[in-house]
């Protein structure tokens, strides 16, 4: 199979965190970089190691949850995800990295390649409501249905009760309704802290993820 790995960044991020660790990348597939901007400059875009396109995120009418800033950064993510999911070669297999995610290791395809039945496979460290972790999720081509699963998340977002719901109406627990409702391969081997998930997933030997504001921090300290 073919593997696609992307991700989506502003401009602000990829000065911040992005150019850190995409910089790292050195993946068994191609890379799209999904960029998050709607007007303006774009000359920063000729930094980007990989090639980039625009994501296109209708706004969303979610009443008192549309005025929430993270709930349009987190829409957007997840558009670009539909949007590569939906729009895949045959046998494509589309791999989502965070761009606060760093490699640290040369990766083998196998790592992304291996047979599972699910939709989709992505990270659930079983720390209560906090338990989703999207920070790498695997879509399952080979599932069928995959595309109804996309409906079903885009319908998840542009749904305030559903939202509303959730812990937090933020991409990770979208994701993880959708799993939820249709199945999904846990990516975490063992319980923990969600901050942690993917350092207890067989990905902590290719990757850190600089999760949180705390982390990324600590990243910003390596200058």
């Amino acid at each position: 199979m073919n593997l696609h790995f992307i991700t989506s960044i502003s401009r602000d991020y990829w000065y911040i965190t992005g150019k850190k660790c995409i910089s790292t990348w050195d993946l068994p597939g191609k890379v799209t970089i999904f960029v998050e901007q709607r007007s303006g400059d774009l000359s920063w875009t000729n930094e980007l190691p990989f090639p980039w396109q625009l994501v296109y995120a209708p706004d969303l009418e979610l009443g008192r949850l549309t005025a929430k800033t993270k709930v349009s950064k987190f829409w957007g993510k997840s558009c670009a995800q539909m949007y590569a999911v939906r729009e895949r070669d045959t046998d494509e297999r589309v791999i989502w990295l965070d761009a606060d995610i760093e490699q640290t290791n040369p990766v083998p395809p196998e790592v992304f390649n291996y047979l599972f039945d699910e939709p989709l496979a992505m990270l659930n460290s079983g720390d209560n409501e906090d338990c989703w972790e999207s920070g790498v999720v695997i879509f399952n081509q080979r599932f069928e249905k995959l595309n109804l699963i996309m409906n079903k998340y885009e319908h998840a977002w542009t749904n305030e009760e559903i939202l509303s719901s959730l812990w937090k109406p933020y991409d990770a627990q979208v994701l993880g309704y959708v799993a939820t409702q249709r199945g999904y391969k846990n990516l975490c081997h063992t319980p923990c802290s969600n901050v942690n998930a993917l350092k207890n997933s067989y990905l902590a030997e290719y990757f850190i993820h600089w999760i949180n504001k705390e982390n990324k921090a600590k990243l910003n300290e390596q200058d």
